[in-house]
This record gives structure tokens, C-alpha cells and sequence, in this order.
């Protein structure tokens, strides 16, 4: 229904940008999660309505850039009709495993050009356990067929690495592009990305060069790159990049969101307030660090200062 009104070019004007984390339960199990398995299995609270997240943010008076991200947002209950909600007024981005079949309904139901992209992850050996590796397709191919701009990402775990030709080359065969996403974390007792072989760093930066040239397309319709931007990936493999003390917008034009609508900072414990009881006070500039977060966010946010003039 939105496909004759969507330009070549999302062109997205926003003042805020929030990596919300709308719960952290999750039906997957990945051995290189960032979060706990409690976590994962923890009982999902609702802390507000579809409605009442929406009013929440339109009180603020700005437009936000909303990245959804978990745990598994999809399995969030009524998270099409919330995302419904948001799209009238906020841009929204995206972070999930498609495995739920509301993705079908979210494919029919928001328009694509309110979403600036979809991070779809395989997570292939916990698609084979479950067997939904096919399903999975075929959702990023409803996606597509949507106009959703669709980012296929396979974390690079050493085990993926020695077969990603053969898993790239299975799903080129169904028209989707893989871009291979770098393990940052502690997995099997070993610290990554420093424990990268460097032929396995040398495949990595191979892969991420070509994923480039194949969403050549994707990336210029998205007008602006993806702020959890995986095809600058190889910038990790060398480098141990500390951003503390430089300036930085969040608090400014970024902030951390918890599932109770609690904001911070980022990953500092500096609290702004609750975006849910309307008592968030956002930071008047830019400010120097003084954490450390995930650095996608912080590459973005410590390159544009967005100082007021």
C-alpha cells in the first residue's frame, strides 16, 4: 500500500536518535550473545502501550530515530501496532532475528519509508537446531518485495568463517546478500576481535568489501549510512578504539533507552529521566566522554558534534 509513495531516497529528518532496548528476552540462544541466559529467558514486562510509547515521545516535541533492538523485539506483544504508532510521527530502525511471524504482518502494515533499515540477523547454527533457516529467507524476501531496505547479517565466529563461501553462496541463490559482522565480545574463553587469526582477519575484510559493492544500491536509498554500520567492520580488526574524552552528542542527540523507559546517557549511569513519565531533560550541547558504549554508536556520535550555533 506504501509503494507508490515511496521516493528512490529515504530522506529522514530527526533530532534524536535513541538505541532503545525494548526488552531483553530472546527465543534464540547464540554462544556469542552479549547478554546473559537469564537474561534471555527472563519474563517480558510490558511497561506501556503502543499508544502510550508513542504520546511519550511525540510529548518531547522532537523527532526521533528509534533503533529497536533487544533481545528479540519482534516477539514484543503488539509490536507491529506500536511500531504502527511510532511511524506517523518517528523514524525507526531495526535489529532482529525475523523470527517471529509478525514480520509478515509488519511487511504489509508500516511504511518502509519510515524505517531506515532492518538488521537481520541469521544466526545460522541456531537457525539449523530450529530449522528455520528457509523461513528466514523468505521473510527478508517479504521484506524486499516491500521495499524494506534489508541488511543480511552473519556474525564472523571462526566456525562461520571456514564455511561463509558456502552460506553466502546458498543465499545468493535466493537473491540475498550477506554481510559478514564482526565478533566483539569474549567467545569460548578467547577475547575478539583481538583473537582473529590473521588469515581470518584477511577473509573478514575480503567479505566486507564485496557485501559493499552488492548493497551499493541499499546504501545510496538509505540516504545516510546505517548507524550500526557493519560494512565499516575491518576498522575493528586492528584498532582498539577509545572514544573517551572526545565530544560527543549523546544526551544530546543520543541517548540510551531501557525497557521501562528509563534514558541515559549512554552507557554511563547518568540518568536523563523516564521518556515514559515525561520528565526527560536532554543535555543542551555536545559532551565530552566519559564512558564507553558500543561503538558504532559512538563512532557516529563523536563525528557529528551537531553543536548549536
Amino acid at each position: 500500500m506504501f509503494l507508490s509513495e515511496l521516493k528512490l531516497m529515504i530522506e529522514m529528518k530527526y533530532d534524536i536518535e535513541a538505541n532503545w532496548t525494548l526488552l531483553k528476552t530472546c527465543n534464540f540462544r547464540c554462544a556469542y550473545c552479549f547478554s546473559r541466559p537469564d537474561a534471555l529467558g527472563a519474563m517480558l514486562n510490558i511497561y506501556a502501550t503502543p499508544e502510550q510509547w508513542a504520546e511519550s515521545f511525540n510529548a518531547t516535541s522532537k523527532i526521533w530515530l528509534l533503533h529497536i533492538t533487544g533481545g528479540e523485539p519482534t516477539i514484543y506483544p503488539g509490536f507491529v501496532e506500536m511500531c504502527e504508532q511510532l511511524t506517523q510521527d518517528h523514524f525507526v530502525s531495526l535489529n532482529s532475528n525475523l523470527s517471529h511471524q509478525c514480520v509478515n504482518e509488519f511487511a504489509e502494515k508500516i511504511d518502509p519509508a519510515r524505517v531506515h533499515y532492518i538488521n537481520a540477523a541469521v544466526h545460522y547454527f541456531e537457525r539449523q537446531k530450529k530449522a528455520l533457516l528457509n523461513v528466514f529467507i523468505n521473510r527478508v524476501q517479504r521484506l524486499q518485495s516491500q521495499q524494506f531496505n534489508v541488511l543480511v547479517s552473519l556474525v564472523m565466529t571462526p566456525a562461520i568463517i571456514k564455511i561463509y563461501s558456502e552460506i553466502s553462496q546458498y543465499f545468493e541463490s535466493f537473491g540475498i546478500s550477506l554481510i559478514p559482522k564482526t565478533l566483539r565480545d569474549n567467545y569460548q574463553g578467547m577475547r575478539y576481535p583481538e583473537a582473529y587469526s590473521e588469515n581470518e582477519k584477511t577473509l573478514i575484510v575480503q567479505y566486507l568489501r564485496e557485501a559493499r559493492l552488492k548493497y551499493i544500491s541499499i546504501i545510496t536509498r538509505m540516504g545516510e549510512p546505517p548507524t550500526i554500520d557493519m560494512f565499516n567492520d575491518e576498522r575493528f580488526l586492528n584498532s582498539n578504539l577509545n572514544y573517551h574524552g572526545r565530544l560527543c552528542g549523546s544526551g544530546y542527540n543520543f541517548i540510551k533507552l531501557k525497557p521501562d523507559g528509563s534514558v541515559f546517557r549512554c552507557g554511563s549511569k547518568e540518568s536523563l529521566g523516564n521518556i515514559l513519565q515525561k520528565n526527560v531533560s536532554f543535555l543542551s550541547n555536545s559532551a565530552l566522554c566519559n564512558s564507553s558504549y558500543c561503538p558504532y554508536f559512538c563512532e557516529k556520535y563523536t563525528s557529528q558534534h551537531f553543536t548549536k550555533v
